[in-house]
């Protein structure tokens, strides 16, 4: 008797224990489907841009390739420029307009040096979009040199790598809110799908709301009190599309990671807390923290000045013939 009323506990328990999960999926998808975006679906400013930067980068990437096909994206460009007049009709001109005025500048031009006719109805909307919005300097393609990136790669990289690590025991000296913001500056680097760089760091200072937040996070237990500057890195939604449900925890590992790298270039200690929280769990954290409900918890990662002498775990990589196949 004994026996079957454990039976029955440990099925109860695997069941909630799925059920838990399934639960905590489908509140995601759900989120995720709320706030993603598609072409007929723009009813907000933000979406629209995310479309818009997915749509001109596509053109950018086009005229980056070693030779570019003549006449290519003209399907994308007749309906990025219909977009885009939709979008200068309801919000006016901005730096996106103008990035995309640029990028279509350079392809117009691409085509003229190539000795293609564009007095063309096709040729002549790309020109009247960019007598309308002038082009910035910011779109379409620019030039580096192989000197260029062998200097900027000139230092012990390798070692730079190795001493990076998780640090738990932080120094009591402030850190300095301009070198967070001069971290992020540098972190938002990170390449994206499609540059849409649907990602933000969240800076807290406060010990007590500090305090609060990792209360909830749960995995920092004897070195919080030490923590200095908290970050949430979050993921924006409605910078994907709605098949790109998994894309928005890889652009925001890659930002994150280059936060890591970028705190480590200044000299500072870090860590970096996972937020795989039940759903019931990251909305309170969400709320504490003032993040939208279109946001998406990435990581945490706490910050602080290092000691002259800490302790930090060995944290042993694998072998490298564990984690590289060779396929011929």
């Amino acid at each position: 008797m004994i026996n079957r009323i454990k039976d029955k506990m440990h099925a109860l328990i695997f069941w909630q224990t799925n059920l838990g999960d399934i639960v905590n999926k489908i509140y995601d998808l759900k989120l995720f489907y709320k706030y993603s975006f598609d072409q007929n679906h723009l009813e907000t400013k933000e979406k629209f841009e995310y479309y818009l930067t997915k749509q001109y980068h596509i053109i950018e990437k086009g005229l980056s390739l070693p030779n570019p096909r003549l006449g290519f994206g003209e399907d994308i460009i007749i309906n990025l420029i219909n977009k885009s007049t939709k979008y200068y009709e309801s919000y006016g001109t901005s730096e996106l307009l103008t990035s995309i005025s640029a990028c279509l500048n350079e392809y117009l031009n691409f085509h003229k040096i190539n000795s293609v006719e564009t007095d063309s109805d096709y040729y002549t909307n790309i020109r009247e979009f960019i007598d309308k919005v002038t082009p910035n300097k910011l779109g379409g393609t620019k030039e580096i040199t192989k000197k260029d990136i062998l200097k900027s790669i000139d230092f012990d990289f390798e070692n730079f790598l190795k001493m990076r690590t998780s640090v738990r025991d932080f120094s009591d000296t402030e850190v300095e809110l301009n070198s967070i913001i001069d971290v992020i500056s540098l972190a938002k680097l990170a390449p994206s799908v499609c540059n849409r760089q649907g990602w933000k760091a969240h800076v807290y200072s406060d010990p007590a709301l500090i305090n609060q937040l990792l209360t909830l996070q749960n995995g920092n237990r004897g070195f919080t009190e030490s923590i200095n500057k908290l970050l949430i890195i979050a993921g924006d939604m409605r910078a994907f599309t709605k098949l790109e449900s998994n894309q928005i925890y890889i652009d925001g590992g890659i930002f994150s990671m280059n936060v890591l790298l970028s705190l480590h270039s200044k000299g500072l200690g870090a860590i970096a807390l996972n937020t795989c929280l039940p759903y019931s769990i990251e909305k309170k954290v969400k709320k504490l923290a003032g993040l939208e409900e279109y946001e998406k918890l990435i990581m945490m990662i706490a910050v602080g000045n290092i000691k002259n002498d800490f302790k930090v775990a060995m944290s042993n990589r694998k072998d490298t013939r564990q984690v590289w196949q060779l396929h011929s």
